[in-house]
Parts: structure tokens; sequence; C-alpha cells
């Protein structure tokens, strides 16, 4: 898991990523200095729990495949990775596109990691 956090990082304008249980617990984190492992683990939790409760509410399900959320200093990429989530947050001024296929593969190799 930490293998796949750490060739994640390598991308272009990726900061960090983590992955983060359904509670807010940090399974495994790989972030800059800037970034505190808690504090992000906490925003995530309670973002997708209110992303998941949202959807419920509008009779789409609770399940999400992934969002982004753009702040002013850069994005956050949450991805279900079932039963956690992949957490990657990125510079502002990246082509997303691109980085969303390192980011979609990364998921789709943790995703084989909770298979085994």
């Amino acid at each position: 898991m930490r293998k796949i956090l750490k060739q994640l990082n390598e991308e272009v304008g990726v900061k960090g990523s983590m992955v983060v249980g359904a509670e807010g617990l940090v399974v495994m984190a790989e972030l800059s200095d800037e970034l505190n492992d808690d504090v992000v683990a906490a925003m995530a939790s309670s973002t997708v729990s209110s992303t998941r409760k949202s959807l419920s509410l509008l009779g789409k399900g609770v399940d999400f495949t992934r969002f982004i959320l753009v702040a002013s200093q850069g994005r956050i990429v949450v991805v279900n990775t079932e039963p956690a989530c992949l957490l990657v947050i990125t510079d502002k001024n990246i082509n997303i596109d691109y980085t969303l296929l390192a980011i979609d593969g990364a998921a789709q190799r943790l995703k084989k990691v909770w298979k085994i």
C-alpha cells in the first residue's frame, strides 16, 4: 500500500496521498510535511459522510466513485476504494485529466490489496 501511495506522489502536481477508513482513521499516509495526517483524515471523513448522506437524501444511494473538492490552493480528489477511500491532494494548476488517470490506476491497485 505504501508503495502505491509513493508512486502516486511522484506524479506532477501531487502533494500527497492517503488511505482513510470509514471512521476517518488513517490506514496509510504519504503526505508532504506541510499537511497534517489527522486533520486531512478528519476533513475527508466528514466530507465523505456528508456526501453519502446527501446522495441518500437525493435517492441516489450512498455509493460514489469519485469526487473532487476544488479550493483556491489546490484540489482534493477522493476515490471510493471500499472499504476505505483514497485521498489525493494536488496543486491547483495541473492537468487534472492526466492526474486522474494516475489516481484511478492507484485506486484500482488499492482495491486489489483489499481483496488479498
